[in-house]
């Protein structure tokens, strides 16, 4: 079966006279922006289905996350801080 597939991976960097936006301050024009971004991702995943469903080789592609990154090594492994959206 054919569809679009979105992946995105961004890295926003921490902003020291930004705005604070879930526990990192972001550059200010881009926090403003976080709720409907967020809510179009939900939209989103609404029409999205896991690829293969049901087969062995079944791929979880109804997931969308956030995390703040923290590879200064100071906090640990970032990943197990994921946010679902």
């Amino acid at each position: 079966m054919a569809g679009l597939r979105f992946q995105l991976d961004l890295f926003i960097p921490e902003d020291s006279t930004g705005t604070l936006v879930a526990g990192i301050k972001i550059p200010s024009a881009l926090a403003s922006k976080i709720p409907a971004i967020r809510s179009a991702i939900q939209d989103l995943k609404t029409y999205a289905r896991k690829i293969n469903d049901g087969q062995g080789n079944e791929e979880m592609t109804v997931k969308a996350t956030y995390h703040i990154c923290t590879h200064d090594g100071e906090n640990g492994d970032c990943s197990k801080s994921l946010q679902d959206i």
